[in-house]
């Protein structure tokens, strides 16, 4: 499940102006949509900061189905040829004093010494090592609002749907140049720090719910200039399938908190689809 929060947390993120609530009621007369939702998600919060007000339940209760990025994701295994090339040597695309930086990482994170780091390293993809890098710059005790949701949905034996599988997010990293990716890895090795005060800083945000300023982070550098890849394009891609899922029943949706920003954010491609979208205050 780690590994899935991990991506997520970077599938998320984003930078633009935006309203301010993480929760929308969506409905369209001529379509007879009279009810379902969305909710703008954390996809991993610190334990004790862990936000999940009551009306959360409350709204998936009176739902018929749970719409997730994708579905059943607390039992999603990500196969290991995913994040493997036996093309590439991960040493070729630094020079020495980044491969220093990365086996120092390594002996005092991974506990590895750098024979050991480069043995386990050397064909795996630069994005891999990316959340490794990512995944301890977050709290080591973290919850998830995905995960919350499916055990709620679960009990209450609420049908559970998904926008896309987790082999479609990881081919997004397959689309971007090696080299970039390195820059990524690097970016995150070097600020560290940034990450830890950028994260705390968000969840502040998000408990007040203030999805503006979630959406005006910094975090561009951490997408190397990839917005599209990572959020534009799926939302697009998943206008049609929430439409489809609506008609049949009421849906309610929880994405990353950055889907619902700016220009191609889900907010403004449904209403340009014509739907209704009343902020609700959690």
């Amino acid at each position: 499940m780690k590994w899935i929060v991990i991506l997520a947390v970077l599938l998320s993120m984003h930078s633009n102006a935006q309203k301010q609530s993480l929760c929308y009621e969506i409905s369209n007369e001529k379509l007879g949509i009279e009810r379902s939702y969305l909710f703008g998600t954390m996809h991993a919060m610190e334990k004790n900061s862990f936000f999940f007000p009551k009306r959360i339940t409350k709204l998936l209760e009176k739902s018929d189905a749970l719409c997730l990025e994708i579905k059943n994701i607390t039992e999603v295994r990500i196969n290991p040829d995913m994040l493997i090339d036996t093309t590439l040597h991960l040493k070729a695309y630094c020079d020495s004093a980044e491969w220093s930086s990365l086996t120092r990482w390594a002996e005092e994170k991974l506990l590895m010494k750098p024979i050991q780091f480069e043995a386990n390293f050397e064909h795996a993809k630069p994005f891999m090592l990316f959340q490794f890098i990512l995944a301890m710059n977050l709290p080591t005790n973290r919850k998830s609002h995905e995960q919350e949701l499916e055990k709620i949905a679960a009990s209450k034996e609420i049908q559970l749907l998904g926008l896309e599988s987790i082999d479609e997010q990881l081919n997004i990293f397959n689309q971007i140049p090696f080299d970039d990716q390195m820059d990524m890895v690097f970016n995150e090795l070097y600020n560290g720090q940034k990450s830890i005060q950028d994260f705390n800083d968000m969840q502040q945000a998000y408990k007040k719910q203030a999805l503006n300023v979630l959406c005006d982070f910094a975090t561009n550098e951490k997408l190397a200039g990839n917005t599209a890849l990572f959020l534009d394009n799926r939302n697009k891609k998943w206008i049609p399938k929430m439409k489809e899922m609506m008609i049949e029943k009421s849906v309610f949706f929880a994405v990353g908190a950055g889907h619902l920003c700016g220009e191609f954010g889900l907010i403004a491609l449904l209403e340009k689809e014509g739907f209704d979208l009343k902020a609700i205050k959690l």
